[in-house]
């Protein structure tokens, strides 16, 4: 079994986050020690924070936290702020001996720059471990989800499966929702995990 799991998403706002934080509340009874890591926090409020107060989980943790609600690269170069990969190394390196189970999550879609030549995909090939992709079950759904899938195959990422995140007044057991997630499933080769219901 994977040491973790990297959160990835299709876009900014799927739900990555909310993902997480569900995750987090199944495995709450777990005696694993569990950590929520996001090596890239940008603009605020912090996603950190939101999985401590959704999913009162204290384990969390961020590398790098800026100020700029922005694409990371950008985010990096207004700030004045040089990205190391050795930073995040040597984090995991000290967490995978502290830590059972890490939650990685990433910082919008996969094709998101971090520098010129380094993106959120790669981010996640970094870890080395498999990516859950979140996505939305409404209109565009098939598209996006499946040239995320696309991209990281082409990094040779694994891919554990997607999901559905929760959506405020989606009926998931509407046709169209159903047809998109079996429509993905079927052309991409990539298991749908289902869809995750509303928390609290």
């Amino acid at each position: 079994m994977p040491q973790g799991l990297f959160i990835a998403g299709t876009g900014t706002g799927v739900g990555k986050s909310y993902t997480s934080a569900f995750l987090l509340s199944l495995l709450k009874s777990s005696k694993r020690r569990i950590l929520y890591y996001k090596p890239i926090q940008c603009g605020k409020p912090s996603d950190t924070a939101l999985i401590k107060k959704m999913a009162k989980h204290k384990a969390v943790a961020c590398t790098y936290s800026l100020k700029t609600p922005s694409s990371p690269h950008f985010a990096f170069k207004k700030e004045n702020v040089k990205f190391d990969k050795k930073a995040i190394r040597s984090f995991l390196t000290a967490a995978k001996k502290r830590y059972d189970f890490i939650f990685v999550e990433g910082a919008g879609g996969v094709r998101v720059p971090i520098t010129q030549n380094f993106n959120m995909a790669d981010l996640a090939k970094f870890f080395g471990f498999p990516v859950l992709l979140v996505t939305q079950p409404g209109l565009g759904t098939i598209n996006h989800t499946l040239l995320s899938i696309d991209y990281l195959k082409s990094k040779s990422v694994e891919i554990s499966g997607f999901i559905f995140s929760w959506g405020d007044g989606v009926n998931y057991n509407d046709e169209i929702v159903l047809d998109n997630a079996k429509t993905i499933e079927k052309i991409s080769k990539v298991p749908f995990c289902g869809a995750i219901p509303k928390l609290g």
